[in-house]
């Protein structure tokens, strides 16, 4: 997600737009909490020190002219289309607000498509969406998720289904990754054998294994750990390092994590959103320099200590008060090569 700072006019101007989106125009009182939302988005986000108050009502007249750029106007509508999550409630009015701002700014987004299909109950078809956009995206080499797709996707999930040779190029992973634990304290490497051993997730290669590691990759990279509101915390990171899926993971943690709708197996959980911590983690995600979706390679940076290497990527370390604040809910990893490194 590309983060673009908007000048005091422009920034004003997203800010009522925010608040036309949690009134719906106009005809619901906002929330506290999407109050609070709003501010954090305005912070860390748009990079505002003081968040700008508005009144709720309809979207700015001058919604398309004081938004003149493209980049600026994708950020508007996808920090829009978080809003209605907000309330847990996704209301087809405050959807379409949503609908009505990227309609008049140009821009599309499947997001809107996820948004739409929350606000009617529609949640197998959001999981199906995310499904085919996951191996369109990550797996098909012609970017569509194609019937061939799909069955080599699900073939290379299921390793029970692998053949002799298949079977031994597992076993080879699988001894590459073991050998990860060799590596010394505090590195990349080392940290991420660390969580997948203390986490009891198999190792990539296993036979009990999925054999794909970028979601603990992720974990180990931006150091939020496994409780409920950290994987929230997750996946709006995750959704700020990404372009094009970027609310698919952002409203999949949104509507999965604080919202309670099951789009997949495991946890919904309802109520767990907390505003600033949240907009700082899509911060966090959006300042890293490389794609770890698309050409990154896990191995030529195994060896490298956590601390440089997070700093080679641009993610920026937690303040002492964002620390205090994470530790309160268990919301850190912890370890060498982490903040909280004392606790090895």
């Amino acid at each position: 997600m590309k983060l673009v700072r908007p000048t005091p006019p422009q920034a004003a101007t997203i800010a009522q737009a925010m608040y036309a989106v949690v009134s719906a125009g106009g005809t619901i009182a906002p929330l506290p909490i999407e109050i609070a939302s709003i501010d954090a988005a305005q912070r860390h986000v748009l990079q505002q020190q003081q968040p700008l108050a508005a009144t709720p009502g309809p979207l700015p007249p001058d919604l398309e002219r004081a938004l003149a750029d493209e980049p600026l106007r994708r950020m508007t509508v996808r920090l829009l289309a978080l809003l209605p999550v907000v309330d847990r409630k996704v209301l087809p009015q405050k959807v379409a607000v949503v609908q009505e701002a990227a309609r008049r700014l140009g821009i599309r987004e499947y997001g809107l498509t996820i948004l739409d299909h929350a606000a009617h109950g529609r949640i197998k078809r959001i999981a199906l969406g995310l499904m085919s956009r996951f191996v369109a995206q990550c797996w098909s080499p012609t970017g569509k998720a194609r019937p061939r797709d799909w069955a080599s996707f699900v073939w290379w999930m299921l390793p029970q289904l692998h053949g002799k040779r298949t079977a031994e190029r597992n076993r080879a992973l699988l001894s590459r990754y073991q050998a990860l634990g060799a590596l010394p304290p505090g590195t990349f490497g080392y940290a991420l054998h660390r969580f997948f051993i203390e986490s009891e997730i198999p190792l990539p290669g296993d036979a009990k294994s999925v054999p794909w590691a970028m979601h603990e990759v992720y974990h180990v990279l931006s150091e939020y750990g496994l409780g409920l509101p950290a994987e929230l915390l997750l996946t709006g990171f995750i959704g700020g390092t990404q372009e094009e899926t970027c609310l698919d993971q952002m409203l999949f943690g949104l509507l999965s994590y604080h919202a309670g709708k099951q789009i997949v197996g495991g946890f919904a959980t309802e109520g767990v959103l907390r505003p600033d911590e949240y907009f700082r983690a899509v911060a966090r995600g959006a300042q890293i320099n490389v794609d770890l979706m698309h050409g990154w390679d896990l191995w030529s940076v195994a060896a490298l200590p956590l601390p440089e290497l997070r700093a080679r990527y641009n993610l920026p370390p937690f303040s002492e008060a964002e620390t205090r604040e994470l530790v309160g809910h268990n919301g850190l990893l912890t370890g060498p090569g982490y903040t909280l490194a004392a606790a090895a």
